[in-house]
């Protein structure tokens, strides 16, 4: 298998982070499967960077993620992340590895028939059934860390305050954030989460009475740039409707759909990863589109900046500190490249 670098981290880390996969089974829907990934204040007992395999055969070594070791001591926050359409459970490790050196623990589940291998392969569902399996997915997942039940993550479920839950999800992932907190799709609501984060939401396809359910703390980050799910027909409509206060939302000036995920990442790498079929090139390039260009930040810039918009308003909105994320909303308020509004 072919492994390349990727560099430095978003942000210096504060703390030793592990990561693990494994996939739970929800017997309850005919023994589906949740491939999951996990990230969470670890112990440094001299593990090996973990290594993300994009696709059978091409991967990636983390940044800063050691491979499984024990997880530290403490209570920390859970924070759930929801990949978009095409997306996988391990397409935003950045963002992810960077929460978790933050303070938190975060899981992100794969939502099978829309991931990247399911497009490329027609195993793709259609936009209801991937509605459907996106919520019970997330509740399923949120049931098995809240509970403690998962083989391999004991320890780490240990550490998580369930009294401090988010959900965060990009595109796609986003509608998943919000509809799981609010109950849709035969899923009533998740009374223990306590804020929603959406990442160049999509959620053209949720009601406005559905989106007036979302009556928790929620921060939208927007793309000025994002031409997928432009804030005109999606960021805006839940800005107007979602009831839940605090409610902040930051306009990311120069970025465009994929600002939050790894796939910058992979357009920088793919010309060092030898027989990756063109097919694959070409998608990772193309998706890419938006990235880089005329008038567009420095993609490690712009994730740096929602890295520190995310955790500000996760200190503020789930009381871990109030204090200190006010004053890290006071910076994001002074930023050079971000529009930010809060009330």
């Amino acid at each position: 298998m072919d492994v390349v670098e990727t560099g430095d981290p978003i942000e210096e880390p504060s703390r030793c982070i592990g990561r693990r996969s494994l996939t739970l089974v929800d017997e309850a829907r005919d023994s589906r499967g949740v491939p999951i990934e996990v990230w969470y204040p670890a112990v440094d007992g001299g593990e090996a960077r973990s290594v993300y395999e994009v696709l059978p055969g091409v991967a990636f070594r983390g940044v800063t993620a050691l491979d499984s070791p024990s997880a530290s001591a403490g209570s920390f926050p859970l924070v759930l992340m929801s990949h978009g359409r095409t997306g996988t459970r391990i397409s935003y490790s950045l963002l992810c590895e960077a929460l978790a050196a933050r303070g938190a623990v975060v899981v992100a589940p794969d939502h099978s028939g829309d991931t990247l291998v399911d497009w490329l392969t027609g195993a793709n569902v259609d936009d209801r059934t991937n509605e459907m399996n996106r919520v019970f997915d997330a509740g399923f997942v949120l049931d098995t860390l809240l509970s403690g039940r998962a083989d391999g993550l004991d320890d780490v479920a240990g550490t998580v305050d369930s009294t401090k839950v988010a959900l965060m999800g990009h595109s796609y992932g986003a509608f998943t954030a919000f509809a799981t907190s609010a109950g849709s799709r035969g899923v009533s609501p998740r009374s223990e989460v306590g804020a929603v984060v959406g990442l160049q939401p999509y959620v053209k396809s949720m009601s406005e009475s559905l989106l007036g359910r979302v009556a928790v703390p929620s921060l939208l980050l927007v793309g000025e740039r994002d031409t997928v799910t432009p804030a005109a027909t999606d960021a805006d409509r839940a800005w107007r409707h979602v009831p839940g206060r605090p409610a902040w939302r930051v306009d990311l000036l120069g970025a465009g759909h994929q600002a939050s995920s790894d796939i910058a990442l992979y357009a920088e790498l793919v010309d060092q990863v030898p027989n990756l079929p063109d097919l694959v090139r070409d998608y990772l390039v193309a998706t890419a589109e938006g990235t880089s260009g005329p008038g567009i930040r420095p993609w490690r810039s712009v994730l740096a900046d929602q890295v520190a918009a995310v955790w500000a308003f996760l200190q503020v909105a789930l009381q871990i500190d109030v204090a200190g994320g006010e004053e890290d909303l006071e910076l994001l308020v002074g930023a050079d490249g971000l529009m930010v509004t809060c009330r």
